[in-house]
């Protein structure tokens, strides 16, 4: 029995653009906010529970250059549905950004 829930979790993990697409639907609907982009992926090695990073329009300007952007990181279930996210940055869209920043 303990087997083939094993195998059924096996098979039931989502792939990358599975757990995106995921991601970025429900960050929308949760935080009416538009997206920007995905920063990163990455996969908990004991749980396969992906951790999102992705920014968010918190406040459009003119140039958008100008624009805030809101960094979360999101944390998802094996499904890929959102079960914890917080804002772990800011910065305007024309910031330049290191890859340690995020």
């Amino acid at each position: 029995m303990a087997k083939q829930v094993q195998m059924q979790a096996k098979t039931n993990k989502l792939n990358m653009k599975q757990v995106v697409d995921s991601v970025k639907k429900e960050m929308a609907e949760l935080t009416s906010l538009p997206f920007n982009t995905i920063a990163g992926v990455a996969f908990d090695d004991e749980t396969h529970a992906p951790t999102v990073t992705i920014e968010l329009v918190e406040r459009r300007a003119i140039p958008d250059s100008m624009d805030l952007l809101g960094i979360y990181e999101v944390i998802t279930d094996q499904a890929g549905k959102v079960s914890t996210f917080r804002r772990v940055g800011m910065r305007k869209r024309g910031d330049a950004v290191s890859a340690t920043e995020y």
